[in-house]
């Protein structure tokens, strides 16, 4: 079985002499090129825009626009040509500029064949493995495109599967509450709400319900007892094992956002926390979610005690602006609590 027949390489001669142009022309023929003739720069060009050419030959010192100036526009064409400059003077300065710009090589006049076939089979050489590195750089960011997508798919997934699981053993975990919500379901509901009513954008929202959905991941998974609303503000966040929390929410480290509000949720607005972060160096979603969680311990305690009204509530909380919370925060839960 025998493959289908190489395309012969095209070549463009553009020299103003007649006989000199016939005689390349026949020598490339008989070597296999498929050739095409020009006696003048425009008429090259002319010919570059109809059709393809592998190489160029191109004759240095032509009437009206020489060989050196269609070497530049020839290239803006087609940056792949391969071109040769055919000079009948030896001047290694032009040679230099000709191969600055962009030529292969120059021959100098009298035109030796031989000299002309290797230097032309090196030229096309040289054009074709250039060529073939562009292809494979394409196909190699083609396939890097690909793989990263898939990736990143995988890890959506992962990502999904892990809040799933994160939810479902909070939920497991939790006792459930009015209208069959737990704490954490309400803790994110709400601060999802006080989010908006701050006016953060839609990917800050979700990352504070998100973190609101399992901020007590680490406390739950150490079974610790929930506490009773009247238990001091300021002790509620040492009953938390925020590192506990951390290795459990592992799989989710490309949230950034969400880890860090878990993260810093026990900080306090007047530094005293457990990192030392002190007022707005805190992020606005911990500051959040600090305030809700408490809202919700008063509002709604897991354990078989009542719970205070809102009201309430917000007024014991309100004792806490300014040292435990965020004045600010605790303005926007208001509104959302109150339906303003």
């Amino acid at each position: 079985m025998t493959g289908a027949p190489q395309e012969k390489p095209a070549v463009l001669v553009v020299d103003d002499e007649p006989p000199i142009r016939s005689a390349l022309t026949r020598y490339l023929d008989i070597a296999g090129y498929e050739t095409a003739e020009a006696g003048t720069a425009e008429r090259a060009l002319a010919l570059l825009r109809e059709r393809s050419f592998a190489a160029a030959l191109l004759d240095v010192r032509m009437p009206g626009m020489s060989g050196v100036e269609l070497l530049p526009r020839a290239l803006a064409h087609d940056a792949d040509l391969a071109v040769i400059m055919l000079t009948g003077v030896g001047d290694p300065q032009l040679a230099i500029q000709c191969l600055k710009n962009g030529a292969a090589d120059y021959i100098i006049k009298p035109v030796e064949l031989e000299e002309l076939g290797i230097a032309l089979g090196y030229a096309l050489r040289k054009r074709q493995l250039e060529i073939d590195r562009r292809d494979m750089e394409r196909w190699l960011a083609a396939e890097v495109a690909h793989k990263t997508a898939q990736l990143e798919d995988q890890q959506r997934r992962i990502e999904h599967l892990s809040l799933s699981v994160l939810g479902a053993l909070v939920a497991a975990l939790e006792p459930t509450g009015g209208a069959g919500r737990t704490h954490s379901i309400r803790v994110a509901q709400l601060a999802s709400h006080v989010a908006s009513a701050m006016d953060l954008d839609a990917d800050a929202v979700t990352a504070v319900q998100t973190a609101g959905r399992i901020h007590d991941i680490g406390r739950l998974a150490l079974r610790d007892d929930p506490l009773p609303h009247a238990a001091a503000p300021e002790l509620i966040a040492g009953r938390h094992d925020t590192e506990m929390a951390m290795r459990l929410l592992d799989p989710l480290r490309h949230h950034p956002a969400v880890l860090e509000i878990v993260r810093h949720q026990h900080e306090r607005w007047d530094g005293r926390g457990p990192h030392g972060l002190r007022g707005a160096a805190i992020p606005i979603g911990a500051r959040i979610l600090a305030a809700v969680n408490l809202y919700d311990e008063l509002v709604a305690p897991a354990a078989d005690e009542a719970g205070l009204s809102a009201a309430d509530a917000l007024h014991n909380l309100s004792g806490l602006a300014g040292t435990l919370l965020d004045g600010a925060v605790l303005d926007a839960l208001r509104r959302v609590v109150t339906g303003g």
